[in-house]
């Protein structure tokens, strides 16, 4: 079975980065993660429709969506988390269109909890909660969650936020070999400390910061061949613009 992989990137995508990773992975990738943060957000950090939106849909791509407001997932403030849910899923609408995103089963949205900023249940309790709500009833957005498989604090404290109801629908781990390709086969050992049993690892982020000639740098993610079936419906192949 070839493996489903997949890049991510703090950039706009463009054809000589696709040619990168390809060479890289030995293989096209099936999915490119991409950042939302807020609607009209014009920073190339974040994913932009009028730039992308042709490359991804001409070259038959997926995006994989990822919450950015990494600075404020370790607050104890339910609040700002719900805004923030929100808030990300109206990027997503805006970019992609409500009727568009609404003929999906769901949505996948990783949201991004970084080792040295980890994760406040009660914040993802909130932003989870703002998310789906920020479907508006049409979109069926699925929370899940990105950070490094080291990251016990974040581990420990979803696995709190789910035990009281919050909804996560699988996670993204860092479990790096930098520089190593090809990133497959899979492994069982993919988990992460302190992770609850109950919790799907859907992806595995195997290589990170890779820089190209042009200081360009890619993350490399391989995907669990069980959950597969269950993840590339859930990404978004943007329409063609033109």
């Amino acid at each position: 079975m070839v493996d489903c992989v997949g890049v991510d990137q703090l950039g706009t995508a463009s054809a000589t980065c696709l040619a990168f990773a390809t060479s890289k992975l030995g293989q096209a990738p099936i999915f490119w993660g991409r950042y939302f943060k807020t609607p009209g957000d014009t920073s190339p950090g974040q994913y932009q429709a009028g730039l992308e939106a042709d490359f991804f849909s001409s070259h038959n791509i997926k995006v994989l969506a990822i919450g950015r407001q990494t600075t404020h997932v370790d607050q104890p403030n339910r609040d700002l988390g719900h805004t923030d849910g929100r808030d990300n899923a109206a990027a997503l609408i805006k970019s992609f269109g409500e009727d568009h995103l609404a003929s999906m089963p769901e949505v996948a949205v990783f949201l991004d909890a970084e080792i040295d900023t980890p994760l406040h249940h009660i914040y993802y309790e909130g932003w989870s909660a703002g998310l789906i709500e920020g479907g508006n009833g049409k979109v069926k957005f699925a929370p899940c969650l990105y950070a490094h498989h080291n990251d016990g604090t974040t581990w420990r404290e979803l696995a709190r936020a789910m035990g009281e109801g919050a909804r996560c629908d699988a996670a993204w781990i860092v479990f790096m070999e930098l520089g190593n390709f090809p990133i497959g086969p899979w492994k069982s050992t993919f988990r992460g400390k302190n992770m609850s049993a109950d919790l799907k690892v859907a992806i595995t982020q195997r290589v990170l910061d890779l820089s190209d000639d042009d200081g360009r740098t890619y993350d490399f993610d391989l995907v669990n061949p069980d959950l597969q079936d269950w993840l590339l419906p859930r990404l978004i192949l943007p329409r063609a613009t033109l």
